[in-house]
């Protein structure tokens, strides 16, 4: 499959939504635990996994991933309102960390340990040349000294921001700053941050290609249903909650927007994703079934990333045998070629008569002449039925590609047990896991996408 021109910018505004979205849940208050893997023993000089680095190192690796992908994409900046927004979000999530601490944070615009240094300038303060000003932000790497950092941010030319972005005198540093020491004016000032800077990336990419638009909206509300969640609320009005996150229109539109990005993907990922989001729907309508399923949508976020962000091929997750074991896929496929599997099995069986019949002299020649005109019959037919299917081997391709995709779907999937499906363990009755198998498989056929059918 041919890759886009743009294949790079539509990754990395997928890796850019997905981002912005892990910021803002790694500095909530109550912020999911992520991996939860750790270190053995007293600290030391091993070297950590990603997994295993702590939740602060992992806060700041995701601002600075943030960081990178806006300018990369050209984003970053707002202007004369705005010179760097990254810079802005690294330098309050930093203070807001400072007050949780309890130590004195020194506001959204200071360096990390201290005032900015004797001549920088304020952040969007003008210079002679029109651009905005470098703003002076501590290394934020663990390790790094106290040494202030000047970036010099490009400025966006022109582009236009809706009503909800800042304008001139609304933005961190132009009013009263929240209190130092107040961690939920500091969160509060925070995600008032992140909430502009996703307009101003919004208004920013609609004027460019829909597909790097679509790429940054897909990458963001695949990483909300995690890092946005809030397990303890059960309503739909609330944008924290299951039914929302995982509501039947963000299910709908995330399957659009993987739809649309078929071409930079796997051909089976869009719609096994789509398979999987719905799967994830009602799981987030059943209390119980989701009662526990934090780690286990944690572990499903990262493989929705692995596929869209890293462009794994989503059928090295399908376990060896799976489509063996699985009968009804079976099934299905002989549906479709039962008229060939008739034909072949009576032509098969009479030239075994015929030819066991050739030996026995009691054997009355007509019979026999008999047999290997069915035989003779069977096959020629089959294969004029096979050469008729192959005129119509678009809709059997579709067909196949449908049914693997069940198969993906449920293999990419990673849900708890069904409450709702009993182990019965009795020895003519089908494992739990079998029969929730086959409900994963309906309910992932509620996607709205397939794959694409070559011609």
């Amino acid at each position: 499959m041919t890759v886009p021109d743009d294949a790079g910018r539509v990754l990395t505004a997928i890796r850019l939504g997905w981002s912005i979205a892990e910021v803002r849940g790694r500095n909530r208050p109550d912020a999911p635990p992520g991996a939860r893997a750790r270190l053995p023993g007293p600290p030391g000089h091993a070297l950590p996994l990603h997994v295993e680095q702590t939740s602060p190192e992992l806060r700041i690796e995701a601002q600075a991933v943030l960081a990178a992908m806006a300018r990369e994409l050209g984003v970053d900046s707002g202007g004369a309102n705005q010179a760097s927004y990254s810079q802005a979000i690294d330098a309050q999530a930093r203070a807001l960390a400072k007050a949780r601490e309890g130590a004195p944070a020194l506001g959204a615009v200071a360096a990390a340990d201290g005032a900015a240094p004797a001549g920088a300038a304020r952040a969007g303060a003008a210079v002679p040349d029109g651009a905005a000003a470098p703003v002076a932000v501590a290394a934020n790497v663990p390790g790094a000294g106290n040494a202030p950092v000047t970036a010099n941010v490009p400025v966006a030319s022109d582009v236009p921001v809706a009503a909800r972005v800042a304008v001139a005198g609304d933005v961190p540093g132009a009013g009263d700053p929240p209190a130092a020491d107040d961690p939920a004016a500091q969160w509060d000032a925070l995600q008032e941050l992140i909430f502009r800077f996703d307009a101003h990336i919004q208004d920013a990419l609609a004027l460019g290609p829909d597909t790097v638009a679509s790429g940054y909206q897909l990458g963001r509300a695949l990483a909300e249903p995690y890092w946005a969640l809030d397990p303890a609320l059960d309503t739909s009005n609330n944008a924290a909650a299951w039914q929302f996150l995982l509501g039947d229109i963000r299910c709908s539109e995330i399957g659009r927007l993987a739809g649309r990005l078929g071409a930079y993907l796997h051909p089976y990922t869009p719609a096994a994703i789509a398979g999987s989001v719905q799967i994830w729907k009602h799981v987030a309508a059943d209390k119980a079934w989701r009662s526990n399923a934090d780690d286990y949508l944690y572990r499903q976020m990262r493989t929705w990333y692995e596929l869209v962000a890293m462009r794994q091929d989503p059928t090295t997750l399908v376990k060896p045998y799976a489509l063996t074991r699985n009968y009804r896929m079976i099934v299905r496929a002989l549906r479709i070629f039962w008229p060939e599997v008739l034909g072949i099995t009576v032509a098969a069986g009479a030239l075994s008569g015929f030819v066991v019949l050739l030996g026995e002299n009691k054997v009355n020649s007509l019979l026999n002449s008999a047999l290997g005109l069915i035989a003779i019959a069977g096959f020629t037919t089959a294969g004029l039925l096979a050469k008729l299917k192959n005129q119509a081997q678009a809709m059997v391709t579709r067909l196949r590609q449908d049914v693997y995709t069940d198969l993906v779907a449920v293999a990419i999937t990673t849900v708890p047990a069904m409450p709702s499906v009993p182990n019965t363990g009795l020895p003519l009755v089908r494992s739990k896991h079998a029969r929730q198998n086959a409900l994963l498989v309906r309910m992932a056929r509620e996607r709205g996408i397939t794959p694409v059918t070559p011609n």
